[in-house]
């Protein structure tokens, strides 16, 4: 077929027509099926070939034969009738229900995916989600998991990636520590005099700090997590301050649980991603979930106003 032309436009019944023809190699036979006359079969028949500026059929003593163009494309065709068949067929019927298997790590799934799973459900009732959740990531390849959520740059070799969010990292805590007194201290005092909850395994603390124009210092030795939830659980609980990623305390800040009292953001360049397998991109029920998990995280409220004032944020270097 020429390059650039196609069959965008025209009527499905000229490509039913076609298919019968192709089917039959006889515009009797296709006309008799259809219930319409020879004459309205070699129209259409026509009116294709000239759209697609290419011949269909070969008209020889023995009847029609396909050429190599009108072959490709009767292949085409018959597949996308079978398709649009099938869809029709199911509409009003009962879905076949299917298993999703989402893996993510614990915290966001937790934060994020756990309080807000109804919401998929409800609108994809047909789809049984099972949602793992881990530390480390899994191995996709070879795997019963459908899709993963991953933290990073983006970089899987071998996969499907797909951005979610862009993160930037700031303080959180309860709303008893950031009273009227603690909104009129200088931010290095305030720190000072409270815990800071930390995430055992990155310097999130010192980092933050550094970026904020602050000494690394006052990170000092608070208590270790090895779970970025339980250090979130405990600035809930009014235990101290803990450095986190704004998708993980959207919905608390918007609830009251947490509020934010410093401005000042920690960018390492880093985000959250979809990842899955080519042929697992395919499916209708990851594509389903990406759509609603995108559109869920949009919602969501982002980049809440701080409640005081503190250094602009600076660029740190990428977490190792």
């Amino acid at each position: 077929m020429s390059p650039g032309n196609g069959v965008a436009g025209l009527p499905l019944a000229s490509l039913r027509i076609f298919d019968a023809a192709a089917r039959h190699l006889n515009m009797g036979r296709a006309a008799s099926e259809l219930g319409i006359t020879q004459g309205a079969v070699s129209r259409q028949i026509k009116a294709l070939e000239d759209r697609l500026q290419e011949p269909l059929f070969r008209r020889g003593p023995r009847g029609l034969r396909l050429t190599e163009a009108g072959d490709l494309l009767a292949d085409y065709v018959r597949r996308g009738l079978d398709q649009l068949e099938t869809g029709l067929m199911r509409i009003g019927q009962p879905r076949s229900r299917t298993t999703l298997v989402i893996n993510a790590p614990r915290t966001f799934a937790m934060r994020v995916l756990a309080p807000r799973i109804d919401d998929f459900v409800r609108h994809h009732p047909w789809i049984d989600v099972l949602l793992e959740s881990h530390r480390y990531f899994v191995q996709l390849h070879g795997s019963d998991v459908d899709v993963a959520v991953r933290t990073g740059t983006g970089d899987w070799p071998g996969h499907v990636v797909e951005p979610l969010t862009r993160e930037v990292m700031y303080p959180v805590c309860a709303p008893a520590l950031w009273t009227e007194q603690a909104r009129a201290l200088p931010a290095a005092e305030f720190l000072a005099r409270h815990t800071l909850l930390h995430y055992a395994e990155r310097p999130h603390w010192a980092n933050w700090l550094q970026a904020a124009g602050l000494d690394p210092k006052l990170a000092g030795s608070g208590p270790r997590f090895d779970e970025t939830a339980l250090a979130l659980a405990a600035a809930e609980a009014g235990q101290g301050l803990a450095v986190t990623w704004g998708v993980l305390v959207d919905q608390a800040i918007a609830e009251g649980r947490l509020v934010r009292p410093f401005a000042a953001v920690l960018d390492d360049g880093t985000g959250y991603h979809l990842v899955m397998t080519e042929i697992a991109a395919g499916r209708s029920t990851v594509r389903a979930f990406a759509a609603w998990l995108r559109r869920s995280l949009r919602l969501a409220e982002r980049e809440p106003a701080a409640e005081a004032t503190a250094t602009p944020a600076s660029r740190s270097p990428p977490r190792s």
